[in-house]
Formats: C-alpha cells, sequence, structure tokens
C-alpha cells in the first residue's frame, strides 16, 4: 500500500504532473529525509544547507524543487557546481532525466572536455549547467558564459568545494553572479566555513541537517581484516573470488595504487584504475567497466570517495586507513545506498588497528573484526590448526622416522668439567716440543 492509498500526503504529491509520474515511474516510494525537509524552503527561495548521509537522494532533494520554479526558454537560471569531474557528469546526467520532463534543457561544463565543443553547446541556451568550479569560471572569463541572470546555485558536496583550495575559486563564480541569488549548499558533512557563510558568501542560509533522522540507507557492516601490508594483495585477490563479488579500494596515493593493479593484473585478477592523473576519458572508461560489471575492482584515491553512485556496489575495500572521520564517511558512503546493505571492510595491521579505531569512535559506529576462511568471510576467529594453508609440504621422512625398539641408547661420553687452565691442551703442547 502507497502512500495515497493511506492518505499520508508527502512534498512529492506537490510536484507537477510530469515529474510526479516520473517519479512513479522510477517506482520511488516515501522520499528520503532531506528529500522531504528542503523542497519547500528551496522552492520558496530560502538559502538552504542540507546535511544528510551518503546515499540518501541529495541530487533529487535539490532537483525537483528548482525544476518547479525555472522559467523554460528564459536563459540560464541554475548553476550547480561539483568539486570533480566525475561527479559533475553523474549529477548533470541525473538532472538531464527530470529536466526533460519539463522541457529543460542541460548542460555540463567541466575541466579535461573539449572547451570548443562546450562553447557550440551553450549556443542551444540552457536553463541549468552543472559543472567544476575552474571551467565555469574560465568560460566565463572568456565572456562566453553569461551568469548575470542566475537565481540559484547550488554546491554539491559543498564541505569539499569550500576547502581553502576551491573556496577561492568558487568565490569567483559566485561574484559573476547577482547579489540577490540563492544559494543552496549539500554535502553528508561539514566544515568550519560551511558556519561562517555571511562571512564568505554574505549569506545565511536555514540550516538542516537529518543525518539522525534519515531511514532510507539500508544496513551496513562496519568491519576489518587484520593482514600485514606485504599480504593485503592476496587478500584482496581472495576476496574476488567470493560470489557475486564487486569492490571499490580505496588506496591513498597514486604510486602505491599503480602498484598493486599491476600485482593483481599479474595475479589474473581484472581491475580498473581511477585516479586524478589519469585523462577524463580513461577514468569514464573504467568507471563504466566496473558499473558494466566487467571487472571485479576498480582501484581509487578518495577523488571516488564523494558523490559517485554505483548502483548495487556490496563492498567497499580501504587498502589504507583514511585520513579523517570525514574521509572514512564518504567512503562507506558509496556502499548501502537508498535501502541497499553493503560493507566496508578495513585492511589494518595490529598498530593500524589503534589508530583505525580512533578514528572511527567519533562516528560511533560498531567494528567488527573479520575473517577470509574457506571462501568465505566470518566473525569468528578460525582454529590455528584450520589456518595451514593446503599447499604446505608434508614433513621430511627423516624427521618422522621411529626409533627402534629396545634399541641400546649409545653411551656418550660425558665432557670433562673444570680443567684447570694449565691442563687445558696440555697433549697438544706436548706434541709440538717432541
Amino acid at each position: 500500500m502507497n502512500d495515497r492509498e493511506t492518505g499520508k500526503l508527502h512534498t512529492m504529491d506537490k510536484l507537477t504532473n510530469e515529474l510526479q509520474a516520473y517519479w512513479e515511474k522510477l517506482a520511488y516510494n516515501q522520499p528520503s529525509a532531506i528529500q522531504e525537509k528542503v523542497f519547500t524552503p528551496l522552492i520558496e527561495g530560502k538559502d538552504v544547507i542540507g546535511i544528510s548521509p551518503t546515499g540518501t537522494g541529495k541530487t533529487v532533494a535539490y532537483t525537483l524543487p528548482l525544476l518547479e520554479t525555472i522559467v523554460p526558454k528564459a536563459g540560464l537560471q541554475v548553476v550547480i557546481l561539483t568539486p570533480s569531474q566525475e561527479l559533475a557528469v553523474q549529477v548533470a546526467a541525473v538532472v538531464k532525466e527530470w529536466a526533460k520532463q519539463v522541457d529543460i534543457k542541460v548542460q555540463p561544463l567541466i575541466g579535461g572536455a573539449n572547451i570548443k565543443r562546450q562553447l557550440e553547446k551553450l549556443r542551444d541556451k540552457p536553463e541549468i549547467i552543472v559543472g567544476t568550479a575552474g571551467r565555469i569560471l574560465e568560460i566565463s572569463d572568456l565572456k562566453k558564459l553569461k551568469l548575470h541572470q542566475v537565481k540559484t546555485v547550488i554546491l554539491d558536496e559543498a564541505d569539499h568545494l569550500l576547502q581553502q583550495d576551491q573556496l577561492a575559486t568558487v568565490r569567483k563564480v559566485v561574484a559573476n553572479m547577482p547579489n540577490e541569488r540563492q544559494m543552496g549548499f549539500f554535502s553528508a558533512t561539514s566544515n568550519e566555513i560551511m558556519t561562517e557563510m555571511p562571512k564568505w558568501f554574505n549569506s545565511d542560509p536555514l540550516w538542516i541537517d537529518v543525518t539522525n533522522e534519515d531511514e532510507s540507507h539500508g544496513t551496513v557492516v562496519h568491519g576489518y581484516i587484520e593482514t600485514p601490508t606485504r599480504k593485503r594483495v592476496e587478500v584482496i585477490k581472495r576476496l574476488t573470488q567470493l560470489p557475486d563479488f564487486s569492490g571499490l579500494v580505496f588506496i591513498n596515493n597514486v604510486a602505491n595504487l599503480v602498484t598493486v593493479a599491476e600485482k593483481l593484473s599479474y595475479e589474473g585478477v581484472s581491475v580498473a584504475v581511477l585516479h586524478g592523473e589519469k585523462y577524463k576519458t580513461e577514468r569514464q572508461h573504467a568507471l563504466q567497466q566496473f558499473r558494466n560489471k566487467k571487472v571485479k575492482l576498480l582501484l581509487t584515491t578518495d577523488v571516488a570517495s564523494r558523490g559517485l553512485d554505483i548502483h548495487g556496489l556490496p563492498y567497499v575495500i580501504q587498502y589504507d586507513l583514511p585520513m579523517t572521520k570525514e574521509s572514512y564517511i564518504h567512503r562507506s558512503g558509496r556502499t548501502a545506498r537508498m535501502g541497499a546493505d553493503g560493507t566496508v571492510l578495513t585492511l589494518v595491521n595490529d598498530r593500524e588497528r589503534r589508530e583505525f579505531k580512533k578514528i572511527v569512535e567519533p562516528l560511533e559506529i560498531e567494528l567488527t573484526p573479520l575473517y577470509l576462511f574457506g571462501g568465505e568471510i566470518v566473525t569468528e576467529r578460525p582454529e590455528q590448526t584450520e589456518q595451514v594453508e593446503v599447499e604446505s609440504k608434508p614433513a621430511s621422512p627423516k624427521v618422522k622416522k621411529e626409533k627402534k625398539k629396545n634399541a641400546p641408547t649409545p653411551e656418550i661420553p660425558k665432557k670433562r668439567k673444570n680443567k684447570k687452565k694449565d691442563q687445558k691442551n696440555k697433549g697438544a703442547r706436548r706434541k709440538t716440543k717432541e
């Protein structure tokens, strides 16, 4: 029985007929907490900070109310900024699907893509642009993108966009927009700058945090496998032999990532790699291979920890520890999205295990020690005798020989003890004299 049959009214009932029909076509049920809470404030033109766990539909949360306010064929009205090319492409795809239901055009603008082709596409006069701040600023400075009519700017993964390395570029983009524009900031976590919006953007947004009330995410097992660093490639190889396995593996630096990928490939494991030093087309190809189940592993840095939606991803594996609790939140958020279940596996040695527990302690999650045994992940430590490798060589026959019964024990001459110093090696000295 759905909400309409029970007589319950929620914000999605306020959508235009076309958007409501698409909502039902996608078999969506009740909206998530963030979708419910930000709908009315955004329609009313208020500035909003929306904090919600990963995988709870934040893109749809800001897209639907904005589509209700956009005037078709009236020029650029909404700009959505993202911290990475991959996320911009993904967000643009989601927004585009909803926007075409109401005849609104969406264009992605990202670095690494052909800028000439992007300029040609701008002639179609899209009402929404999704992109990275650097490329949008570049095209704006060329006077090829007019931002003076923008009504709303959304910062997706706002806490990352508002770190010091991107803040200046974001502020320059926003400075090219009208002073009275609407602002929306969405993320799974916040940072100090997000609490100082009047200082940075002359904005005093409504703060909506549904972290503790959202119930749309699935069950996540947060586990760790204790293993020496030198054996982690072997552990990952064994994980790929689990039924229906698919895993996103986080490695902290590119050099180590490449080394691990080469070792796994040598062992016959199908892998793809995704990091910031790859070309845009290579990164897109790697993601597509992984999403299409053509490879079992996607090795990545934290470039893939934010916003990327990989449908039905069962495992997130941390080859290296996350640097912060926020990093752990975003990494683990790639699994158990929108009601699905998932497992986050962290590989640690004894020292790292203690450090890892300190990192995630503020998150109040239950960490479970896990073991890989007999082609399964188990929660109880296998007996030591069971952990002996099958391939180990049998003991040498000499070791197994039994003593003959009643065989006389040879006498071992006792060593003379406490020889006086002047008595030692007397025979040797005497022979020398002779």
